[in-house]
């Protein structure tokens, strides 16, 4: 909630918000469950939870809805820097299908800044799919 209302824009703010949930992950995990649910839940029920998400390579966000869009969600595969290859297609693949998955949920919810970010990762999984298999 800090940073949804901090606007972490102003370096003073930042610095210390930055300080305080540094030592509090020192201090302390940060808990694994919410309201009796674990943050991390398999992929089913992560695909149907009433969360923002994003598939990423090793693992799952699941980002409140408080909290709008990420503007970071899946930046590496829309980056011109990103490279992969051949190997990875499995992944990718699977991501391509993730994303459309989500794209359709959050079109039923009427999520359309979420559709348009689900969009945007899935025409840049599809450029990589097609000029690997090209």
């Amino acid at each position: 909630m800090t940073t949804r209302y901090a606007h972490l824009a102003d370096t003073t703010v930042r610095a210390s918000y930055d300080s305080a949930m540094a030592r509090i992950r020192e201090s302390r995990q940060l808990p694994l469950v919410v309201s009796d649910r674990p943050v991390v839940p398999e992929r089913i029920e992560w695909l149907h939870s009433e969360m923002l998400k994003t598939r990423v390579a090793h693992g799952y966000c699941s980002r409140h809805l408080a909290a709008e869009a990420c503007p970071y969600a899946n930046i590496c595969e829309q980056c011109d820097n990103y490279t992969t290859s051949t190997e990875f297609l499995p992944q990718i693949e699977a991501q391509l299908h993730d994303e459309t998955e989500l794209r359709d949920d959050a079109l039923e919810r009427g999520w359309d800044s979420e559709v348009a970010r689900h969009a945007r990762v899935i025409t840049s999984l599809q450029k990589h799919l097609d000029r690997l298999k090209a």
